[in-house]
């Protein structure tokens, strides 16, 4: 087994959303979700700000979000 995640939901990101919109990676393709959720709370704990998971919704601003999203290829 190559140990890849099989569904589009087994890898996250976690991007810190600003008040204008733009994107700033805070973690890049997590396999665990749980940790991925920790992450996320400790980095809007950090910047004072509400976190989110966003399985393909808007992104809304001011915000640390869990983003699911496609394995990078090898």
């Amino acid at each position: 087994m190559s140990g890849l995640p099989k569904t589009l939901s087994d890898v996250y990101d976690v991007v810190y959303i600003d008040a204008h919109g733009a994107e700033t990676p805070v973690a890049r393709q997590l396999g665990d979700r749980k940790a991925a959720a920790e992450l996320a709370r400790q980095a809007a704990a950090e910047r004072g700000v509400g976190r989110m998971v966003l399985p393909g919704s808007s992104k809304l601003p001011n915000c640390v979000c869990v983003v699911p999203v496609a394995p990078r290829a090898a």
